[in-house]
């Protein structure tokens, strides 16, 4: 459904479990 690669995908999760847990 997204034409961002899954890393990205996954960059974007990571830096919101980050902020989530900053």
């Amino acid at each position: 459904k997204s034409y961002l690669p899954a890393s990205l995908c996954f960059i974007s999760l990571f830096i919101g479990l980050k902020l989530i847990l900053l």
